[in-house]
């Protein structure tokens, strides 16, 4: 949700998150990939794509959280044992990582958060596929903040809190939707 004057799909030519071609209505008529029936937002101006509002990005996120919670609980408790806290913490961090790039970075652009919630990821230069760098600065964004939480500082808790807090609703305020992850990696959220 952002603030600003808000596009619908009819304002301007529109484009398909999958195949690139010019939208007809809510159908695409090469692909046939047709937006879900609650479709709206704002056309980002520069890709033609129609942007993912702020709740689909929670759900997207919410749904991968779900997804990744128990095998990263389960491998760092294993690393844990073996070679103390922080090290499991980031054999989990990097598990989350191979998880999010190599999706990311696939042709669909989505996570299994991101199919549940009707998103991909593209990038906000021309609409297309994020690459494997794109995935990666994407990811490493939000894994250096994170990492900054392993520092043995009591402050480190509300430093990442804090900057965890601005990134996540940096999209409320920005006109394309973006994270500050986004912009660092050069990637937005669109409806799938």
């Amino acid at each position: 949700m952002s603030f600003g004057h808000r596009a619908t799909k009819q304002d301007r030519e529109m484009y398909c998150s999958n195949c690139g071609s010019e939208m007809n209505g809510a159908n695409c008529p090469v692909c046939g990939r047709t937006l879900p029936g609650n479709a709206h937002g704002q056309i980002d101006t520069t890709t033609g794509l129609m942007l993912a509002g702020w709740w689909r990005r929670v759900g997207a996120t919410f749904g991968d959280d779900l997804i990744l919670i128990i095998p990263t609980l389960v491998v760092a408790s294993i690393f844990a044992q073996l070679d103390g806290n922080v090290v499991g913490a980031l054999v989990a961090l990097v598990l989350e990582g191979i998880y999010m790039v190599k999706l990311l970075s696939s042709a669909r652009g989505q996570t299994i958060g991101n199919r549940v919630a009707a998103t991909r990821v593209r990038s906000a230069g021309n609409g297309q596929a994020i690459s494997l760098s794109q995935a990666f600065k994407r990811w490493g964004f939000i894994a250096v903040y994170s990492a900054i939480e392993l520092a043995s500082s009591p402050a480190s808790i509300y430093i990442v809190a804090l900057i965890a807090l601005v990134d996540n609703l940096y999209p409320l305020y920005d006109a394309r939707n973006q994270t500050l992850h986004d912009k660092f990696a050069g990637t937005i959220v669109v409806l799938a």
